[in-house]
């Protein structure tokens, strides 16, 4: 795999399978992988793949839509970030404190600080902690 160039998060990657939650900017960032690579925190994996059950249990999906759709994710290049998580928590909980995220949220946003990467969000609280911080939203080439 290619050197990463932007952080993704759940946001994103869920907006591809769930059809609540479309998005132009996440289809867009989709098109962008066919010639770059993502990163994101290991976490990513445990959401998308706990939105994905919710949604299968839900009736929004079926078991084989969301198998599907772990097939198409684990077939992406994204990789999770191998760096052992105790040595960012500090990081975390004060990013999360500082700019009023869940540590879930603030772990995208040390990732991205950590590797000066942009980072692909839909999360309303990360995009204003964007605005607050040197961490640019990733911007799909048209």
């Amino acid at each position: 795999m290619t050197r990463p160039t932007f952080v993704v998060d759940a946001s994103v990657v869920l907006a591809w399978f769930n059809p609540l939650e479309q998005s132009d900017y996440a289809d867009k960032i989709l098109g962008c992988l066919n010639r770059e690579a993502a990163i994101a925190p290991p976490l990513c994996a445990l959401e998308v793949n706990n939105v994905l059950r919710g949604l299968e249990k839900k009736g929004a999906l079926s078991k084989l839509e969301a198998e599907q759709a772990l097939q198409s994710i684990a077939n992406l290049p994204i990789a999770l970030d191998g760096t052992p998580h105790g040595f960012q928590m500090p990081l975390v909980s004060s990013l999360a404190r500082e700019y009023d995220l869940t540590i879930y949220d603030a772990c995208y946003l040390e990732l991205a600080m950590r590797l000066n990467l942009p980072l692909s969000t839909l999360d309303k609280q990360l995009l204003i902690a964007l605005d607050k911080t040197e961490v640019s939203l990733k911007k799909p080439q048209s």
